[in-house]
């Protein structure tokens, strides 16, 4: 038995002939060409007007900011002699500052000094007169019994049951840190009728720098 094996049949390919004159393809060509470059010169005009457009918007904000600063300044121009006065007027500050420190450096607030004696009296001990001498013009030059310098003296007059009640008077403003120098110059037993043992004493005692207030001091840093 024979078999038959296929034979395939070639088709042959046939030439492709273009029968439109060269003229007519080259001319085709160029429309194509200018077509093209046509477009791209309308894209190329669209971009640049767009960029024109939003150029032009960035130009008019920046004119628009420029005259409202321009005003702004102008309006402030006007107002500059309003303040022409505020360097004079912290200088005239500062001076009343200056002499209100000068005027109140020696100041010392005598109704605490007055209570804190009150409150260190022992008892037995009764004061009949007070006063008290204060220099400003030359503080801290007067001094105590003891030779201490003091910012002002004290006088001071009582009556004592005994004379250590007046020993206890002078040691409770020994033991004052405001106070320097007590000092008892007389000391007296009465012999009146109905004040029998009652002791009459004249005393003294300074106070120091730290019986200052210093309120109007100008504190560092300020």
């Amino acid at each position: 038995m024979s078999t038959t094996t296929p034979t395939g049949v070639r088709t042959a390919t046939l030439p492709r002939v273009n029968l439109l004159p060269t003229e007519i393809r080259e001319g085709a060509r160029f429309r194509n060409l200018q077509a093209a470059m046509a477009l791209a010169v309308v894209l190329a005009l669209a971009v640049v007007g767009a960029l024109a457009y939003l150029g032009s918007n960035d130009v008019n904000d920046a004119q628009n900011g420029l005259d409202v600063a321009q005003a702004q300044t102008t309006t402030l121009q006007t107002q500059v002699h309003l303040y022409d006065n505020v360097p004079t007027q912290y200088a005239m500050v500062a001076n009343a500052d200056a002499q209100l420190q000068q005027a109140m450096s020696q100041e010392v607030r005598y109704s605490y000094i007055l209570n804190d004696i009150s409150l260190r009296m022992p008892a037995g001990v009764w004061l009949t007169s007070l006063a008290i001498n204060q220099s400003v013009d030359t503080p801290m030059t007067t001094m105590g019994a003891w030779g201490n310098p003091q910012l002002a003296a004290i006088k001071a007059s009582g009556i004592a049951l005994s004379l250590n009640d007046v020993a206890g008077w002078l040691d409770t403003l020994a033991r004052g840190g405001t106070y320097t120098d007590p000092w008892v110059g007389n000391a007296t037993v009465s012999t009146s009728t109905g004040s029998a043992g009652q002791w009459n004493f004249d005393s003294t005692v300074g106070l120091t720098a730290k019986a200052l207030s210093n309120r109007y001091t100008q504190k560092a840093g300020s």
